[in-house]
């Protein structure tokens, strides 16, 4: 990924703006669990805290946060000194068995070298009767780029992210993979897509931060800027499409079984 290409701040306001897009989803399944105020939720992958200081708004939840780098997690914890916050590998989550009524993860299994195992693992900690869930997988390469000129960037910036070790394809995987867990139940589907408003309104501020950030090295800064006035002015005609199917799933964690 490019972190290292863009600050902390940045970073959080890009992760910030991804988390409104799948507030929608957090609430139609967070509607669908039984949870305590005294229940532990655990995001793997919990970066900056943008998700959790969304849920931390809304839930009297004990919240917990893994994440591999420890900068997001100090970035995170001056936001709410009562994260629970944790610098560990997903693969090897520092917790007992069944200590979370919720595991959940938020653009984290295209990053990953084995997503199978990181869910594995998510299981692991997670009681029998709760709850696992992606929030959001993109299927890159199902990107839907218009108008034409557009096409060309969309299809660089899916490579781009495809040689920085991204499944550009994680998305539509998903539903197998949850099933594969064993999990009960399981629920997918894409999150819902709407262009509305005016151009200042609906283009993300950080995306085209990123695309320079993604692109830096396939195109001149004076090409980049051509390819941004031309999205600006298809934005501003209603031209404009940009739409990456991006998956969510949810499965229950099974009853443990009582011998006969």
């Amino acid at each position: 990924m490019a972190e290292n290409r863009l600050d902390l701040a940045w970073w959080h306001q890009r992760y910030v703006q991804q988390s409104t897009w799948t507030a929608a989803i957090r609430d139609h399944l967070f509607r669908k669990i039984k949870l305590s105020a005294s229940d532990a939720l655990l995001e793997v992958g919990s970066g900056t805290g943008a998700v959790l200081s969304q849920l931390a708004d809304q839930r009297a939840n004990r919240l917990f946060g893994v994440d591999l780098l420890l900068p997001p997690l100090r970035y995170a914890q001056e936001i709410n000194k009562d994260f629970q916050l944790v610098q560990a590998d997903g693969f090897h989550l520092p917790f007992s068995q069944d200590s979370f009524a919720v595991s959940y993860c938020h653009y984290l299994l295209l990053w990953v070298t084995d997503p199978a195992e990181i869910l594995a693992e998510m299981r692991r900690v997670t009681r029998p009767g709760g709850c696992l869930i992606a929030l959001a997988e993109p299927d890159h390469n199902a990107r839907i780029d218009y108008p034409p000129p557009l096409v060309m960037l969309g299809k660089k910036q899916t490579h781009a992210l495809g040689a920085q070790g991204a499944d550009t394809a994680i998305g539509r995987k998903l539903r197998s993979l949850f099933h594969h867990a064993g999990l009960q139940e399981v629920e997918t589907g894409i999150l819902s897509a709407a262009w509305s408003g005016s151009p200042s309104q609906s283009m993300d501020p950080t995306e085209w931060d990123m695309i320079r950030a993604d692109l830096a090295d396939q195109f001149t800064a004076a090409q980049l800027s051509d390819l941004e006035e031309k999205d600006r002015e298809a934005s501003a005609s209603g031209e404009r499409v940009l739409f990456i199917p991006t998956f969510y799933a949810a499965g229950i964690v099974p009853q443990a079984q009582t011998p006969e």
